[in-house]
């Protein structure tokens, strides 16, 4: 619970009256989970497919006090100073203020990047940190709660360089963007589950699989699929 436990002379707990009901007053603040080490939601697109050129963040907050059974607004601003994102180039303006549904005591803002204007260097992240405001209806009481900071990139885990000097070449050709995420789709973008499989090359079964998974993400690109491939699928099929 949100509140001090100060007692007043009447010996209540602040925001606790006498017959035990919570009155605080309504204020705004950013949720973060009880096992939180730091204030900063991290987003990474670079795995996703090219089409996507658009990613909206959906930001968690929650308000003290009591439940309303009408929409409860309040705001939220840009620190430019503490930012490297820009409106209109990383991201997408906010509205002018946000609700709180009815009879609700969570809710979330959306936030949109513009893929195209974000970081692609592995490592490295565009930064935009957000203040909650006050409004009509709600407060921001929470100076430590108030704000939060989304650390935006583009980058992959995977680089030309790593590729050209694996197994990924032997296997997958030369090194294209389009090619490694559009394989990435049959691991559910996930670019550990994909380096793993590199792992278990002794594996019979496991290989076939993953070979099936090559030949048909060669197919969804309309590229022929590499001899070294095609002729170890081959022994496959004899």
């Amino acid at each position: 619970m949100l509140s001090s436990c100060t007692k007043t002379p009447a010996e209540e707990i602040e925001y606790v009256s006498r017959d035990g009901f919570y009155k605080a007053p309504r204020g705004v603040y950013f949720h973060f989970g009880s096992d939180a080490t730091d204030h900063i939601i991290r987003e990474s697109y670079g795995t996703k497919p090219d089409a996507l050129t658009e990613f909206t963040v959906n930001v968690p907050v929650r308000h003290t006090g009591t439940i309303s059974s009408s929409p409860l607004a309040y705001r939220v601003r840009v620190d430019e100073k503490a930012s490297t994102a820009k409106v209109g180039v990383h991201f997408k303006p906010l509205a002018e203020q946000y609700t709180f549904p009815a009879d609700s005591l969570k809710g979330t803002f959306p936030v949109t990047f513009i893929r195209s204007a974000l970081q692609t260097v592995e490592g490295k992240s565009d930064t935009l940190t957000l203040v909650l405001e006050a409004s009509t209806d709600l407060k921001a009481p929470f100076k430590e709660l108030n704000r939060i900071k989304i650390a935006v990139n583009n980058g992959l885990q995977m680089t030309p360089e790593i590729w050209n000097t694996t197994t990924y070449a032997y296997l997958l050709g030369e090194y294209s963007l389009r090619k490694y995420r559009t394989l990435l789709k049959y691991y559910k973008q996930d670019e550990l589950a994909l380096y793993d499989e590199f792992s278990h090359l002794g594996d019979v079964e496991r290989v076939y699989r993953f070979l099936l998974n090559i030949e048909a993400a060669f197919k969804e690109l309309g590229e022929p699929l590499p001899a070294s491939t095609a002729n170890w699928l081959k022994q496959y099929r004899q």
